[in-house]
């Protein structure tokens, strides 16, 4: 396990949540975030316990994108020397004002915040 290497780690995944690799049920899944988010709602995705932020805006399509991200990360956190249970946490976050990032705390107590663009 190599601390250096979430802050990466997290980044490949957060961008790829948002790419268009992320295509269920007939649209992009950041076309619909993109559009949560123009109404001025804050995002956010907790990968651990799968919830969205706002509860009352996640769709099915959502609902059904994050558990298959989800289902994915230990393997790709594993693929670059990540070990998923040295993180108490793990988050993508879509603040109103600002771009979205990936944030995660390790066992350690370290943040490990990330940007990731959106290159569709």
């Amino acid at each position: 396990m190599k601390y250096k290497n979430i802050k990466s780690a997290i980044h490949n995944f957060g961008h790829s949540f948002i790419s268009d690799e992320n295509y269920v049920n007939e649209d992009y899944i950041s076309y619909e975030l993109a559009a949560i988010h123009s109404q001025g709602h804050k995002i956010v995705i907790n990968w651990f316990t799968r919830s969205f932020e706002p509860k009352a805006l996640c769709t099915p399509r959502i609902e059904k994108s994050i558990g298959y991200w989800a289902d994915g990360l230990n393997r790709l956190l594993k693929s670059q020397n990540v070990d998923i249970n040295s993180l108490e946490s793990l988050e993508f976050v879509w603040p109103t004002d600002a771009a979205h990032f990936m944030v995660a705390i390790d066992d350690l107590g370290v943040e490990h915040k990330k940007v990731v663009r959106y290159a569709g």
